[in-house]
């Protein structure tokens, strides 16, 4: 009888000592990028899929973008076990994939218990809270991504784009520099953050700082209209107008050839400036139509949520035309339906930036009167 145990102990033992792990062969595989190798891998006798091994079934399935196989073999991975924190990590991905965001978070928790000092699980988890629209909880957690070597620049690049939602320039900026430090030009993320680097640095007032980031953007991406725009702006700001002749030029140009994109199609944002607090945009038409009024700049004034209480604009009319050839605008202020003319302020299309921007202040700061007005059911004159 002893003789029988020890000979069926020993067949056990020979039988699993021969049982082969296929997650070895499969690891070197999914290095080499061999995805349908272990996908189309049958086992054969004495191989063993164990949780491992169906993890990179799963995560070759995952680097060919069949989620629903991908998925699959996470779960058998995960009910097999042992687990450990990829099996975690990678099925809190799929979930976030499948627009499952809530369900994704327990697994990125696990991941991040079992291995806290990775970057992409507090990174993935930020993801999620940020598809929820969760910003304050997405921000936690990419601030804790970013504590960790090779963060990517992506996290840095949502922290940005919750910095701007929160209105903290500031902290946009540096998190926006940050993620540009990390990109190449080639990098499909470059041109969106050299953009929004130069628009925290103008939004910091920090002007000749913009002017630098855009001349050198404007180079790399020569169709990049918004871009050219903003530059235009930080010329106008540091009063380098001559400067801004070229890219007004390029702008027009596009504009007669139809190539600006829908935001720019009518007019553009030549100057910006802060004025009593709120925030004061410049805008020029492109078009000035053989009618008999139109409009050229609109200086709109903005409130703290950006929008228009009510503008200044320069109107062209038959009425202001026919005094002669250095009358074609006039200054007008438009709240709501009520509309002042400034007749004090007549100009052509020699003006100098600097006067016409000082009679706007004295416009907004009351130091004129209105020489004409319409505000209806109102007595006008």
């Amino acid at each position: 009888m002893k003789k029988l145990i020890t000979a069926l102990l020993t067949v056990l033992l020979t039988s699993a000592y021969a049982q082969v792990d296929l997650a070895i062969n499969f690891e070197e595989l999914y290095d080499a990028k061999k995805f349908d190798e272990i996908i189309k891998y049958k086992p054969k006798k004495n191989e063993e899929l164990s949780a491992k091994a169906l993890y990179y079934k799963g995560m070759a399935h995952y680097m060919k973008s069949e989620d629903k196989d991908a998925n699959q073999y996470m779960d058998l991975a995960l009910k097999k076990g042992p687990v450990d924190f990829d099996m975690f990590y990678y099925k809190g991905k799929l979930l976030f994939f499948a627009d499952q965001f809530e369900e994704s978070l327990p697994y990125f928790d696990k991941a991040i218990a079992l291995l806290p000092s990775e970057t992409d699980f507090y990174a993935g988890k930020g993801e999620a809270y940020y598809a929820l629209e969760n910003l304050d909880s997405a921000l936690v957690y990419f601030q804790k991504a970013a504590e960790f070597p090779r963060c990517k620049p992506r996290t840095f690049l949502l922290m940005g784009e919750i910095y701007q939602e929160f209105n903290d320039n500031e902290r946009a900026l540096n998190v926006y520099s940050t993620a540009l430090g990390m990109l190449d030009e080639a990098h499909k993320s470059y041109q969106n953050c050299s953009f929004n680097v130069g628009l925290m640095q103008q939004l910091t007032e920090r002007n000749a700082e913009a002017k630098e980031t855009f001349e050198k953007h404007v180079i790399i991406f020569p169709t990049d209209f918004h871009a050219i725009s903003k530059l235009v702006q930080t010329y106008y700001s540091l009063t380098e107008f001559e400067k801004a002749i070229l890219y007004k030029q390029k702008l027009y140009a596009a504009h007669q050839s139809k190539n600006l994109p829908d935001e720019l199609k009518e007019m553009f944002c030549f100057d910006q400036f802060i004025w009593n607090g709120k925030r004061v945009m410049a805008f020029e038409m492109f078009d000035e139509p053989n009618e008999p009024m139109f409009v050229k700049h609109h200086f709109y004034v903005l409130d703290e949520n950006g929008k228009t209480e009510y503008r200044i604009d320069s109107e062209s009319s038959y009425a202001i035309r026919m005094n002669g050839p250095e009358s074609k605008y006039v200054l007008c202020l438009v709240k709501g339906q009520a509309h002042f003319t400034y007749w004090q302020f007549v100009f052509d299309d020699n003006y100098k930036y600097t006067d016409l921007k000082k009679h706007v202040l004295d416009i907004l700061n009351e130091k004129v009167k209105p020489g004409a007005s319409f505000i209806p059911g109102v007595k006008n004159n």
